[in-house]
């Protein structure tokens, strides 16, 4: 069975997959270093914070995991990066003025990219998980989990997952959602009435099924939620808890302590600014924006 964390990284594919239409991303301009002033340090202060050794680089290397968006992705034909994870990468090496590498590296090498000096960082939709932090420390700055979503014309008739009872939920094959599915809807419903769980390859087919009223819901990854509303506005709507709630984080060597100190400064500085929640926003993610940055608080 595959981890909450692929499931995630599997449905936010397939609800790229599934999309009619590209998704239209503006390029923002940076904002000001009077805007950074308001947070109590401009650019120049906060480039004072860097390690000498990569403030003389002059470049910040990002290891990324492709592709998973709306977090970190290419169109067809292109080698262009997008995302809101490219976008708060760049945001920030700007700030600190710096260029930006981003290595595309395969999920399960993250770790070793950072830990062998290949890369300086991880910021690739990588979970902040407490077995992770004997290697690395992370900033967490953006909220995750599953959620249950369900057309609009069900909105009446469906409004908590005790409504779900008797009815068919769709959910990912194989993944973590179908034994979280399987045992929510022992709690939840009677013997008599438990809810039937189809599993399905792709959101195209979940979505098939919701339209042709063979399912009534699916359960998927919250920001793959959140990129299905913002390409297909007003069709549907969520219900219940955020489940298995947590945090993406950026990792970082243990040794890394004053890189790691100034991008989270930085960042400050960018949600004191608003630049944080615009760049989550292009990308209809403003839901997953932390109240605060903190320091290894996955679990």
């Amino acid at each position: 069975m595959k981890s909450n964390e692929t499931s995630r990284r599997a449905g936010l594919s397939f609800a790229r997959l599934a999309a009619a239409t590209a998704l239209a991303i503006g390029v923002a301009g940076s904002f000001s270093a009077a805007s950074a002033a308001e947070s109590g340090k401009s650019n120049e202060q906060l480039r004072e914070m860097l390690p000498a050794n990569v403030r003389d680089a002059g470049t910040m290397k990002v290891a990324i995991s492709l592709a998973y968006p709306p977090m970190e992705y290419s169109d067809a034909g292109s080698t262009d990066l997008k995302g809101a994870d490219i976008d708060l990468a760049k945001e920030v090496a700007n700030r600190l003025g710096l260029k930006i590498d981003f290595q595309n590296v395969d999920f399960s090498q993250l770790i070793t990219s950072v830990t062998t000096g290949r890369s300086d960082m991880i910021w690739t939709a990588f979970s902040d998980l407490t077995k992770r932090q004997g290697q690395l420390d992370f900033i967490d700055y953006f909220k995750t989990g599953n959620r249950i979503f369900a057309p609009v014309a069900y909105q009446d008739s469906i409004k908590s997952v005790q409504d779900l009872c008797g009815k068919t939920v769709s959910v990912a094959t194989g993944t973590s959602w179908v034994g979280f599915m399987e045992e929510l809807s022992k709690q939840t419903c009677d013997a008599s009435k438990q809810m039937n769980l189809l599993q399905i390859g792709t959101l195209g087919e979940q979505l098939m099924q919701l339209k042709q009223d063979r399912a009534q819901a699916v359960m998927m990854g919250f920001e793959g939620v959140l990129d299905l509303q913002k390409q297909q506005p007003d069709k549907f709507y969520t219900f219940g808890d955020l489940y298995d709630p947590g945090n993406y984080g950026i990792g970082f060597a243990k040794e890394s302590t004053q890189l790691r100190e100034a991008v989270l400064a930085t960042l400050e500085a960018m949600k004191a600014d608003g630049a944080y929640e615009e760049i989550l926003d292009r990308y209809g993610l403003k839901e997953a924006a932390v109240d605060s940055f903190t320091v290894n608080a996955g679990k």
